[in-house]
């Protein structure tokens, strides 16, 4: 239901957006167009066949509402006319799903934990910071993951600097310092080189004093939704610092 309602809400925008003056003729190939990207949006929802298909089917593909007369040529104000009621009847139905599929995601019971959860297991993690936090904010624990997280990106530039004797900001200053950088991120030929240097050296040093130091001395309770964001951030500097040439 998740992965069906941003689809379904692109096609009733589709279908909005659609300019039924622009027709000239009944037969008018963008309407086929749209009927079928309709059959194939409900086939991709319920599977063909099924009964919330066969339910759907008529009302949303169905778009050309005018009478069809064997003898005359259906004027085309009443085509016009039966296109707008077809698409409105189409928009009706496919919001009645999206809300009802709203409501039964709500009636799920998720929590704004679980939410965080489920899109914390879409990312792309960096794999040193999914063995240092993903684990700790699955349970729960989130400040605790989120100044892991930072303590292994710490240890990753370490290790890939070959500096072992310093941490934290004085680590990154440095491993990053755009006089003379040990990993750097461009050739540093300009002041613009320059400048993304420094800007990213202060990203790694920020991510140490507002990231882990706080919650390394007192306690703190970091949201869900939060703490996602953080191990998001902090695993991009990761992946700067493996790109990074020594």
């Amino acid at each position: 239901m998740r992965e069906a309602i941003p689809k379904i809400e692109r096609r009733i925008e589709e279908l909005r957006a659609f300019d039924v003056n622009s027709v000239q003729e009944r037969y008018d190939p963008r309407i086929s167009v749209l009927s079928k990207k309709l059959e194939t949006l409900l086939v991709s929802v319920f599977g063909s066949g099924t009964v919330e298909y066969d339910r759907y089917h008529w009302e949303v593909t169905h778009l050309d509402t005018a009478s069809i007369n064997t003898i005359y040529e259906t004027p085309l104000s009443d085509v016009l006319e039966g296109l707008r009621q077809g698409i409105s009847s189409a928009v009706l139905q496919l919001e009645g799903i999206v809300a009802d599929f709203k409501e039964e995601i709500g009636d799920s019971g998720e929590t704004p934990a679980s939410k965080a959860l489920r899109a914390y297991e879409g990312l792309d993690i960096h794999p040193s910071i999914e063995r240092a936090s993903a684990q700790l904010y699955r349970d729960g624990h989130y400040a605790n993951a989120v100044e892991d997280a930072v303590k292994a990106l710490n240890a990753l530039v370490r290790l890939n600097s070959g500096v072992d004797d310093k941490d934290g900001t004085g680590l990154m200053e440095t491993v990053f310092n755009p006089k003379s950088p040990i990993l750097k991120f461009n050739t540093l030929q300009d002041q613009s080189d320059l400048d993304e240097q420094r800007g990213f050296m202060m990203l790694f040093s920020g991510a140490v004093v507002g990231f882990r130091n706080p919650r390394a001395h007192k306690i703190i309770k970091d949201e869900p939704a939060l703490a996602l964001e953080f191990i998001a951030f902090v695993s991009l500097l990761a992946q700067l610092a493996d790109r990074a040439k020594k």
